[in-house]
């Protein structure tokens, strides 16, 4: 009996050992699949990612938000409109300062003035060679009337072109009423509400593009030797509890070592397209 129990017990040993050994090699696997070409590195340099673009918008006027046509998280494309200010005068001085430009009655009495003279000019000018038929006092007369005309019409044309100029910069200080994003991303933040003031260059909206990412370390001098610009990198990156292998491409090597910390500062762009990666998190170099 005992005999049996014996040989019963080293069975179910052998199965067992071959169950944890089943169990192993599948996380050995995993852990395989999981290291970028089964490469083992020399170094591993800490750094941090950042959306390849991060702006704070403000205007350079101060005035009251009227409307506020994206909420926080939204995706917005380049030179679509965020927000709008009260814009009321300002919409009311640009209708004034076209209806200013656009009225040319004056000007254009001033070219036909100008040139009825210059006929006239010719005319007694031809009369004065050939005739004698007009004195000499009144060709100058006339003369000095077409020369006053001249004058005239030009003075007009360069306070059409100052109208004009007026008319451009009501124009301009309207769309200044408007925060327009100046990229493709996401609106993170939105400071203010509708209704409320601010003043100039305060901050209003803060809009990210995470589609790319930079991913920013600093090595070793003896490690940025062997980096150029355009190369192909791994970095290793915190996504949650996990971390992801992704390929960036080296767009930044400082030419020159930091005196205090005996380090070259190094920038590699990758895509983040899936959006795995939350700019922000750390990361690792892989070298």
């Amino acid at each position: 009996m005992s005999d049996y129990l014996m040989m019963h017990d080293d069975k179910s040993n052998r199965i067992l050992r071959w169950i944890m050994h089943g169990f192993a090699m599948a996380a050995l696997s995993v852990l395989f699949v999981s290291a970028p070409a089964n490469r083992v590195y020399a170094a591993e340099v800490p750094g941090i990612t950042e959306p390849i673009s991060d702006v704070t918008l403000s205007a350079t006027i101060g005035g009251t938000i009227s409307k506020i046509f994206l909420k926080e998280g939204a995706t917005v494309q380049k030179g679509a409109v965020i927000l709008e200010m009260d814009k009321k005068i300002d919409e009311l001085e640009v209708e004034r300062r076209k209806l200013i430009w656009d009225g040319k009655a004056e000007l254009e009495a001033a070219a036909a003035r100008v040139k009825t003279l210059k006929w006239m000019v010719d005319s007694n000018l031809e009369l004065f060679k050939t005739t004698a038929s007009v004195s000499r006092e009144e060709l100058e007369k006339i003369q000095l009337d077409y020369e006053l005309a001249v004058a005239e019409k030009k003075k007009l044309e360069a306070q059409k072109e100052r109208e004009r100029v007026e008319y451009e910069m009501a124009g301009d200080s309207l769309r200044k009423r408007s925060i327009l994003s100046p990229i493709q991303g996401t609106v993170v933040k939105i400071y203010l509400d509708e209704g409320e003031g601010f003043q100039e260059n305060q901050p209003l909206v803060h809009v990210v593009d995470t589609s790319r990412a930079i991913f920013t370390a600093n090595v070793e001098e003896w490690i940025g030797r062997s980096l150029i610009k355009g190369q192909t990198v791994s970095l290793k990156i915190n996504a949650g509890k996990n971390t992801v292998f992704v390929q960036g491409t080296l767009v930044f090597v400082s030419p020159v070592v930091d005196p205090a910390s005996g380090l070259l500062e190094v920038k590699a762009e990758f895509n983040n397209s899936n959006g795995v990666v939350r700019p922000g998190v750390s990361g690792f170099l892989l070298k």
